[in-house]
């Protein structure tokens, strides 16, 4: 999940806030969400 994620956080799909969302449905973690971010 966690791929797919920063994929689409990327490529524009997603939004900073979409991935928090995904953080908080427990798909990723809240570090991995930092990790994300700042690839961004």
């Amino acid at each position: 999940m966690y791929e797919s994620i920063k994929r689409l956080y990327l490529s524009g799909r997603l939004s900073k806030a979409g991935v928090q969302a995904a953080a908080k449905k427990g798909w990723i973690t809240g570090e991995q969400v930092q990790e994300i971010c700042e690839e961004g």
